[in-house]
């Protein structure tokens, strides 16, 4: 050490003294520090901007696995590969010169997609102290969250629907059902809050639509339904009058001797009063008398004459009554007669057995003449006023006619807006006449004909087929699960129930779902439930497997349309696509303004002007197959719940 003097009189005590070198000393004694201070700004600046932008990149590659796990509902290699390009894609590592850059991805048992991704950076100043690389790691992860949320099936359940769109694969109705359980499986993944409420609700429809599980619950009242409704029905006419006896009386009855000594041949022959038996008085209707010879027996006497013409003579006994009966005029059946029938609906609307009669014969009969419905007769074969009828008896099965439209004109309406007396496009109106209530859609009643003008046509008349599809249901809570490939025993037993048969009415379908949706309407208790605390999203999931294909002469919701002509006047029939088709985007239309979003799935058929237009926008897709369908509806599944990041 220097001594003190030393410092003070020395080299050391000269330097501090001249202050004209003090500045050169104090910069070069601090170039290491200060550089030590800038490049590790400069370095971790630059490790912060690789971190974030791998951070983003990590963030973007699980949430594209995640969305393509929504859609195939496995997290395989195709999944992963999704996340790796879209982590690519993402992650310029050649701006920072990163190396042994990683992206590895997982999915576990709560449905999410996590990811891990490091990256090697090299430093660029505090390599000179000894630091050349920084390590970087980042962790992410994507998952489905759903919030409160009401869902509608419309589904075509058409006749179609129950083949398969190629040899070996299952019915269409088969694999529908399929995906509306991968559906329900990819939103209970997306549960991470035991609070929350996600309800389905079902609108199956082909040629009508089916109101009976409403009606039993009482959510639908028959006071909604007719009492007397309209139908393309037929009339027993008994228009042939025969005599039939109302009352027999026996005035006499009587055994008297005919006859003594008279020829046993001639007792045979002539007791009974041969030739004149028996003999009357008066003639029907009214009263008749009767009298009537019957031989009772011969008892011999002796035999007279001789040879060959020898014979017995004797005592010829013969019975003897008198009876008197009165006869009264019947009608016998003379013909059917094909006609728009008014039929009491009052019971069949209750879903309760109604006796019809199912057959009448040529010796069917009734006392009064006249042209008589199938119930009425029924009616009156159990007062005792028709005989020889067989009665059967007819349950209502809950499809339903629509309520009256406007009356057609040769123009196609466009509907917009929906225009007054259309009550059947109304989603809100309460019935309360004859025109708003709906009425049961009865094949057992309905008969269709070739031809219109007469109503005693007999060409071509034929019973109806009854299409009727499953019921549809209201809004239903959904169980939820731990384990998200549980499907609630009552959603599975329904989805089961669903049958396919008959024509593609896609205005009916959305005039239900638009109905059982509205805010507003008959439903509104059960649309809005718990409305005040719970922020719900909703939406409608509309497939089809075809296009529009109303007919002409089948029994639909709108009666048989070239006979009731409630859509299309006569000999305009032809346009009863387009007019329904119109009808089919009006209600589109409102159901979108309720706040409603429409999903739209073609299924095996094309995407048409039509169903496009339906749709919300952005959400019609097209399935080509049932696989190509299940992907679709986990796919739907995944944007009603919301792809987001986690923690």
């Amino acid at each position: 050490m220097l001594h003190r003097e030393q410092f003070k009189n020395g080299f050391l005590a000269k330097l501090i003294a001249d202050r004209a070198g003090n500045t050169l000393a104090i910069v070069a004694a601090a170039t290491l520090p200060m550089m030590a201070i800038i490049g590790g700004g400069v370095d971790i600046s630059r490790a912060y901007m690789t971190k974030t932008q791998l951070q983003a990149a990590c963030d973007s590659g699980v949430l594209a696995g995640r969305r393509a796990m929504a859609i195939s509902g496995e997290y395989g290699t195709d999944e992963r590969d999704t996340a790796d390009r879209m982590f690519n894609f993402n992650y310029d590592g050649d701006s920072v010169q990163a190396r042994d850059v990683s992206f590895v991805t997982d999915d576990n048992s709560d449905g999410q997609v996590t990811g891990t991704a490091t990256a090697t950076m090299p430093t660029v100043v505090m390599k000179i102290f000894g630091k050349n690389t920084i390590d970087l790691t980042v962790d992410c992860m994507a998952e489905l969250q759903i919030g409160n949320v009401d869902v509608m099936f419309v589904l075509d359940t058409t006749g179609s629907m129950g083949s398969s769109i190629s040899w070996g694969e299952p019915t269409k109705i088969e694999g529908l059902r399929d995906a509306v359980r991968d559906f329900h499986r990819t939103i209970n993944q997306a549960i991470n809050d035991n609070r929350t409420r996600v309800r389905y609700g079902f609108v199956p429809y082909s040629m009508t639509v089916n109101v009976g599980g409403l009606i039993a619950d009482g959510e639908l009242p028959t006071d909604y339904l007719r009492d007397i409704t309209p139908y393309q029905s037929r009339l027993a006419v008994f228009d042939t009058p025969v005599n039939v006896a109302e009352d027999t009386e026996t005035l006499s009855d009587e055994t008297e001797t005919y006859a003594s000594n008279i020829s046993e041949n001639d007792c045979y022959s002539y007791a009974d009063n041969y030739g004149n038996n028996p003999v009357t008085s008066g003639s029907a209707p009214g009263v008749v008398t009767t009298t009537e010879y019957d031989l009772v027996q011969f008892d011999r006497k002796q035999r007279v004459g001789s040879g060959r013409n020898r014979y017995w003579i004797g005592t010829c006994t013969r019975r003897v009554w008198t009876t008197r009966t009165t006869y009264s005029t019947e009608y016998q059946f003379t013909k059917w007669r094909y006609t728009q029938v008014d039929l009491d609906t009052s019971q069949a609307k209750t879903l309760a057995s109604v006796p019809y009669a199912s057959y009448v014969s040529s010796s069917s009969r009734t006392e009064t003449r006249g042209a008589y419905d199938p119930i009425r007769l029924a009616e009156m074969v159990s007062d005792g006023t028709a005989s020889n009828i067989t009665v059967s008896n007819s349950t209502w099965d809950g499809c339903i006619e629509e309520r009256e439209t406007i009356s057609p004109t040769t123009t196609i309406p466009d509907f917009y807006p929906v225009p007054d007396g259309a009550y059947d496009l109304d989603f809100d109106l309460v019935p309360d006449s004859e025109q708003t209530r709906w009425r049961p859609h009865w094949a057992d009643m309905e008969f269709s004909r070739s031809n219109y003008t007469s109503e005693d046509s007999t060409s071509n008349r034929s019973h109806v087929s009854n299409n009727c599809p499953a019921e549809m249901m209201l809004l239903r809570t959904v169980d939820l699960s731990d384990n998200p490939d549980d499907v609630p025993t009552w959603l599975d037993t329904y989805l089961n129930n669903l049958r396919a048969e008959g024509n593609t009415y896609h205005d009916l379908g959305m005039i239900w779902g638009g109905r059982l949706t509205s805010p507003t309407g008959l439903f509104a208790d059960n649309v809005n439930l718990d409305a005040d605390k719970l922020n719900v999203s909703h939406h409608i999931i509309f497939m089809t497997d075809g296009q529009m294909q109303p007919t002409t002469s089948g029994y639909s919701a709108y009666g048989i349309e070239n006979l009731d002509n409630r859509i299309s006047p006569r000999n305009y029939e032809s346009t009863i696509t387009a007019r329904h088709n119109a009808r089919f985007a009006a209600m589109c239309s409102a159901i979108r303004a309720q706040g409603t979003t429409i999903w739209v799935i073609a299924f095996g058929t094309s995407m048409t002007t039509e169903l496009q237009n339906c749709a919300s926008s952005g959400r019609a897709y097209y399935s080509s197959n049932t696989e190509a369908l299940r992907s679709t509806f986990k796919y739907i599944a995944a944007q009603v719940a919301d792809l987001r990041l986690g923690k």
